[in-house]
């Protein structure tokens, strides 16, 4: 299909020109590689679809992009006219170096993905042959850039969220007991495959007992050989990108026989998490600390409790910020006390999937649904209703 428009280069470039004169900086270097969440930078700035290795962009200030990629990326199927200066030297950091030298009123340069992505290789080639120049990172600039997506970027948003809906259509066929997580897995990608969708990513969780420590505990990974019985619940997530390069995500808990009261009480607790952060966010409350604060009220009301972020910012990456409850796992992706928050205002993003815990019955719980906030409100992606499925059986 057709890259992004024109219009959408120009509207981002525009406003990375006011965010670098804001920073002070003279140019940007965006850094990324083919791992899920480290290469819608490129696509971003570049509309260029990284398919291997990695790769940078160079945005001068008030000037236009240049890319920069691995000799072995010159065959690369690529039909954006977003950029036409596009070099493959033989090592990708000495074209960096080299652009920079012929760049000689340069002095501040933000590197976006320096302390996540970039070689440490690189980043020492890079300050050792440009003493001049001071590299800073500027990931968090440039999350703050594109948090709020463009009309033409909801276009993509939407594409994904309608193969998310399909997949799920085919699931409800499919998912029986007596099949293996593999086996619903194929589907899922077949159909996301059919209709468009590129990238994936699909987990399965359930509740197990931990070797290490003896207790009961949610586990989660990709699908394997796992055979369904009729007493299980299957829990999956499925994130995706449509033909754009826009993720959605999207996750149910699948039962195939009455549910337990414990489980349908833990459903009603996960289905109001969601309900009461989304609320919060259509309601124009955009920090993620009081979006999550919801969260852990609505936790507490059912008696259950949350072991997991609920939530975060997504669009050309799987993650972008901001992250709602990053610091309940991993204190690395919340946002430090010293930078201006991302907020999740109008215009964002937003996947909110609380996974909750309870420990009197050792019942897990997990649900995930895309929103896009509005001005007057928050409005889910999804056709498919947020509650518990169950199911009798499946087709072939």
């Amino acid at each position: 299909m057709a890259g992004a428009s024109l219009r959408e280069r120009d509207r981002r470039w525009s406003l990375l020109d006011q965010a670098m004169s804001n920073a002070g900086h003279d140019l940007l270097i965006f850094v990324g590689n083919d791992y899920r969440g480290h290469k819608g930078t490129l696509r971003y700035v570049a509309d260029f679809n990284l398919e291997h290795r990695n790769g940078t962009v160079v945005k001068p200030r008030g000037g236009d992009a240049i890319l920069v990629l691995p000799g072995n990326l010159s065959t690369q199927r690529h039909t954006s006219d977003w950029v036409t200066d596009i070099r493959f030297p033989k090592k990708l950091v000495s074209g960096l170096v080299d652009i920079l030298r012929t760049q000689s009123w340069v002095r501040s340069v933000g590197i976006v993905g320096q302390n996540q992505i970039m070689r440490v290789e690189d980043y020492s080639v890079l300050t050792e042959s440009l003493p001049r120049i001071a590299f800073s990172d500027a990931t968090h600039l440039f999350e703050q850039v594109r948090v709020v997506k463009s009309a033409e970027e909801l276009v993509g948003v939407e594409e994904s969220a309608y193969i998310l809906d399909r997949c799920f259509d085919r699931l409800l066929e499919v998912a029986a007991p007596g099949r293996t997580e593999r086996e619903i897995a194929a589907e899922m990608y077949r159909t996301a495959t059919l209709l468009g969708g590129e990238d994936t990513l699909f987990l399965t969780m359930y509740a197990d007992v931990a070797a290490a420590t003896g207790r009961a505990g949610v586990t989660w990974g990709v699908p394997r050989d796992r055979v369904l019985r009729s007493s299980d619940l299957f829990v999956f997530s499925f994130e995706v990108t449509g033909p754009r390069g826009y993720w959605t995500e999207f996750s149910r808990m699948v039962t195939f026989q009455r549910p337990s009261d414990e489980l349908a009480h833990m459903a009603a607790a996960v289905t109001d998490g969601i309900a009461v952060s989304s609320a919060a966010l259509g309601e124009g409350i955009d920090d993620p600390v009081l979006v999550q604060e919801r969260v852990l009220e609505s936790a507490k009301r059912f008696g259950v409790t949350s072991g997991y972020w609920s939530g975060h910012s997504i669009g050309l990456d799987v993650l972008e910020a901001p992250m709602i409850g990053a610091e309940v796992v991993d204190n690395d992706l919340s946002q430090s006390a010293d930078e201006k928050p991302v907020l999740c205002g109008p215009g964002s993003v937003i996947t909110l999937h609380p996974m909750l815990w309870d420990p009197h019955h050792d019942v897990m719980g997990y649900m995930a649904d895309t929103f896009v906030v509005e001005n007057n409100g928050c409005r889910v992606l999804s056709t498919h209703p947020t509650q518990l499925y169950q199911v009798a059986g499946g087709s072939s």
